[in-house]
């Protein structure tokens, strides 16, 4: 499973579950008319710097968001709380 991280609020995954929607180049396929293109469910996150994809099964997708809900609550714990232990370098951090 995508995360591995566990503690006070269980596991956790920083980044955004999105619909990405993609042509897969088949002549035949119905993508090619870009009239309806395939789907799937991806993990977006950075890292280093650089933006990446991830793209969890689909008996997965479910956990992935609840992981990615649990984290931004975890985030919003520690901006009531002053946030302590906030790194200084994230967007949106005061100073």
């Amino acid at each position: 499973m995508i995360g591995r991280g566990t503690g006070v609020f269980g596991r956790m995954i920083r980044g955004s579950v999105v619909v990405q929607r993609r042509r897969c180049g088949t002549a035949n396929c119905r993508c090619s008319a870009a009239v309806r293109w395939h789907e799937s469910s991806v993990l977006s996150y950075c890292d280093g710097g650089r933006n990446s994809t991830v793209m969890p099964a689909a008996g997965e997708v479910a956990a992935v968001r609840a992981a990615v809900v649990r984290y931004r609550a975890a985030l919003a714990k520690l901006a009531a709380q002053g946030m302590p232990g906030w790194p200084r370098c994230w967007p949106g951090s005061p100073g």
